[in-house]
């Protein structure tokens, strides 16, 4: 059945790559003769949707009902995203809930407003004549790019890197009253990408991170984003370690699309929470408004775009109204949100922007806290990076009912 689960993944992967040019195959390390690399590449839509149906009919074999529902809702994800590509479903409503388990909705006029009203606080004792001002040179305040970009990525990032491996062990690890080898992120620059940044798990414990030097980056939130991007990585750590020391070799290949993907996205987005990273300078209240209005306003333009059908012109004014980016910045971040990449393929990316927010927000950050109060934070990480089947949508609440 697990490695059925595992085939089943690769087929899709190799289906939406050709599509879209992209897998949904975000990791593997398994056994070779599973490797998505090895599966049938040509099956149609509803073959595909068959297959899966087949296999959720066999979940019933499975008397751990964690694991159970994980794998249910993983091939149900799957079936969605066959569907999407499929041309079989278009609502993007639909597509969104049933792949992440959640619900897309606009955030409120009242609820950006809000957001606003602390992100012109937090901007307060920095220069400008009025907010729009104040965001665009504190956004650009520390900016690098070209040759800079690339040795500060090389450089500065690199050696970040490391520092947040050890809090990890210092302070996680040591809670968790195990550890988990690491042999290290590299970390290399690439152009041409619908994203500033990405964490590829390779397996052996290792990670590559990738960064998109296309655009310009701001320093102080380049080095926010290693905590984010590490978490990834250790996320991945403690899978492999599972699929070697335990057994389940479903665990050996990570697909996106799925509601693994909004815990992933959140626990990577609570990593400075997780390891007490505190900063309480006027530059980091600053970011981190700024980087939560700009969230809601990517899942606002996500809806404009792909459910209202709004125009891009309209979408970028939109960013650069209530989002308060430069109309380039507004304009490059639209690729990961569009329907269709610039070649007019359809964008695997455009569902998944919901998981970011949702995902610190609704999920992670709310059981963290309340571990944390209640004085149980060993438990909460050895139920998180212990028991991978624990990092879905689907599980996450279940899997943390003791607390």
């Amino acid at each position: 059945m697990a490695k059925e689960f595992v085939r089943l993944c690769g087929e899709v992967g190799n289906f939406s790559e050709r599509i879209t040019g992209v897998s949904i195959v975000d990791a593997y390390f398994g056994p070779e003769d599973l490797d998505p690399k090895r599966q049938n590449e040509n099956k149609d839509a509803e073959v595909l949707i068959h297959d899966l149906d087949e296999f959720i009919d066999t979940l019933g074999e499975i008397d751990e009902p964690i694991r159970r529902k994980y794998l249910q809702a993983e091939a149900e994800s799957m079936k969605m995203t066959v569907k999407w590509l499929a041309g079989l479903e278009t609502n993007y409503s639909n597509i969104v809930r049933t792949m992440f388990n959640i619900e897309p909705k606009k955030f409120s006029k009242g609820i950006i407003d809000a957001q606003l009203s602390e992100v012109e606080a937090a901007l307060e004792p920095f220069p400008g004549v009025d907010l729009a001002e104040k965001a665009s040179l504190f956004t650009k305040e520390g900016e690098v790019r070209g040759k800079a970009l690339r040795d500060f990525i090389d450089n500065e990032l690199q050696s970040k890197s490391s520092d947040v491996g050890q809090l990890f062990k210092e302070r996680i690890y040591s809670l968790i009253g195990r550890d988990v080898t690491d042999n290290g992120v590299k970390y290399n620059c690439v152009t041409d990408k619908p994203w500033s940044g990405y964490n590829y798990f390779q397996g052996n414990y290792t990670s590559v991170n990738e960064f998109n030097v296309d655009r310009p980056m701001n320093t102080d939130s380049a080095l926010a984003v290693v905590y984010h991007e590490y978490e990834h990585h250790v996320s991945n750590l403690w899978r492999e370690r599972a699929y070697h020391e335990e057994g389940f070799v479903e665990l050996s290949i990570v697909p996106l699309h799925t509601g693994r993907c909004v815990i992933s996205e959140g626990t990577a987005d609570t990593a400075r929470d997780f390891l007490g990273v505190k900063d309480s300078s006027d530059k980091v209240k600053a970011y981190d408004a700024l980087y939560k209005l700009r969230r809601m306003i990517s899942i606002n333009s996500a809806i404009m775009l792909n459910l209202e059908k709004k125009s891009i012109d309209e979408t970028v004014q939109y960013n650069v109204e209530r989002g308060l980016r430069s109309e380039g910045a507004a304009r490059s971040g639209l690729a990961f949100i569009s329907p269709e990449t610039r070649d007019g393929k359809v964008n695997i990316w455009s569902p998944y922007v919901f998981t970011y927010y949702i995902g610190r927000t609704d999920f992670v950050y709310p059981i963290f806290s309340k571990a944390k109060e209640q004085g149980e934070l060993d438990k909460f990480y050895q139920t998180l990076y212990l028991n991978p089947f624990s990092g879905s949508s689907a599980t996450w609440k279940e899997s943390f009912s003791w607390l």
